[in-house]
C-alpha cells in the first residue's frame, strides 16, 4: 500500500512540475510579442455633425444602420468630414479603436458615395395553369 501512495505522489509531483515548465516556456521573454493587428477598416454610412450653441463641433458620427454608429475622432480630418459631408452618404477609411464599448474611427480618407437606387423587383411571369 505504501508503494502505491509513493507512486501516486510521484505522479502528482511530475504533473505539477510539467505544468510549471510549460507555463515558463509559454512566457519566454525571447519570443516575439504579439503584434497589434491592422485595425484599418472601411465604413459606409451617413455622416451627422453636431454643434453646440456657439457653433463649435462637438460630435461627428457615421451611421451605418439602426444599430451601428461610429464616433469620429475630432482631429483635423474628422472635423473636415463633418463639415463637408454632413447628411451625405460616405465611404470612410480609418483606424478603429474601441473604448468603453464605443467604436471610435480615426479618419484617414473619405469620399462621397452615390445613393444607390433601389432595384425594381422583377417578378417572374405567371404561367397559365394547365388543367386537364
Amino acid at each position: 500500500m505504501k508503494k502505491y501512495v509513493m507512486a501516486l505522489a510521484g505522479a502528482v509531483a511530475m504533473c505539477i512540475l510539467l505544468g510549471f515548465v510549460s507555463n515558463a516556456l509559454a512566457a519566454d521573454a525571447n519570443q516575439p510579442k504579439e503584434t497589434p493587428k491592422d485595425k484599418s477598416m472601411v465604413v459606409v454610412g451617413t455622416v451627422k455633425e453636431v454643434k453646440d450653441s456657439n457653433g463649435v463641433v462637438t460630435e461627428v458620427t457615421v451611421k451605418v444602420n439602426k444599430e451601428l454608429t461610429y464616433q469620429i475622432k475630432l482631429d483635423a480630418k474628422g472635423k473636415e468630414l463633418g463639415k463637408s459631408m454632413d447628411g451625405k452618404r460616405v465611404k470612410v477609411v480609418g483606424t478603429l479603436d474601441v473604448k468603453a464599448g464605443v467604436k471610435w474611427l480615426t479618419v484617414e480618407k473619405y469620399e462621397e458615395q452615390a445613393k444607390s437606387e433601389p432595384k425594381p423587383k422583377d417578378k417572374p411571369a405567371k404561367e397559365p395553369s394547365k388543367k386537364k
